[in-house]
């Protein structure tokens, strides 16, 4: 496994600050959500806290999807990591924290039969390489994530074109207000990969409201013209695949700390 992982990392233009991190997408049924949310409050948030403290990640959160079909994943897990090497010490090091905290419950065999359907939630779980992330200056945090996913023929094409050319642009309005966006940054799936599979990379937006996400806050869009759109759509002959927006449930902050809305 790590050999795939380091070739399909190889592919890609290194910067200072590349992060990995894993996605768990998770079907959970409505009548159980409230279960669901209440065991990752706490155990998983209290085991992440754990693995965050000791360096093993560097990042972990749960989101919940707006709108959608239900037959799709409704929920996703985030863990973050700040380094490739990590990626093969999450399960052992996340299994033990979670061990440990059911083991300074007392109550050990009670939280294993509040968990006896969670696992079965998880439909599907990817590794992914994320080069660059584009925050606003003035950022209280965000709420929402839109999420954009396509399949594209050479993932390294396409993640140096969105950083070329619509990185600079995102940044200049974000930070003088034209843009009412938090945070952007384009990731590209680094295991698994193949055909089998519908989408291949993914770019995320970042917004604190609906009025936001859907409206600019009110404002009108910024002028495009310095950005080729026409470099960006060769990478993507498809467009987008999808677009799912999706909202922050807990999360840890850069200090470790859990929040939550």
């Amino acid at each position: 496994m790590k050999k795939i992982l380091l070739c399909g990392a190889l592919l890609l233009s290194f910067v200072s600050n590349a992060q990995y991190f894993v996605y768990g997408f998770n079907v959970v049924p409505e009548d159980e959500v409230e279960h669901y949310i209440q065991n990752e409050h706490e155990l998983f948030s209290k085991a992440a806290t754990k693995a965050f403290k000791k360096g093993i990640i560097n990042g972990w959160a749960i989101m919940r999807r707006v709108n959608g079909a239900k037959s799709e994943p409704n929920f996703y897990w985030y863990i973050g990591l700040d380094d490739l090497s990590k990626l093969e010490n999450v399960p052992s090091g996340m299994g033990k924290a979670i061990d440990d905290v059911k083991k300074e419950s007392g109550v050990p065999s009670l939280i294993d039969r509040a968990l006896k359907n969670h696992n079965s939630y998880t439909r599907f779980v990817a590794s992914y390489y994320r080069p660059e992330v584009i925050t606003n200056k003035n950022s209280d945090g965000f709420k929402y994530f839109m999420h954009n996913y396509a399949l594209v023929p050479d993932r390294n094409s396409w993640l140096n074109t969105q950083i070329e050319q619509y990185g600079p642009f995102i940044k200049k309005n974000m930070n003088n207000g034209k843009i009412k966006q938090e945070i952007w940054a384009p990731a590209t799936r680094i295991n698994p990969l193949g055909n089998g599979y519908k989408w291949n990379v993914l770019s995320v937006d970042g917004y604190d409201s609906l009025d936001a996400v859907f409206n600019n806050g009110g404002q009108k869009y910024p002028d495009y013209s310095s950005v080729d759109f026409d470099a960006i759509q060769k990478t993507m002959p498809n467009g987008w695949y999808k677009q799912v927006l999706w909202e922050r449930v807990m999360w840890l902050d850069e200090n470790g700390n859990l929040k939550m809305y």
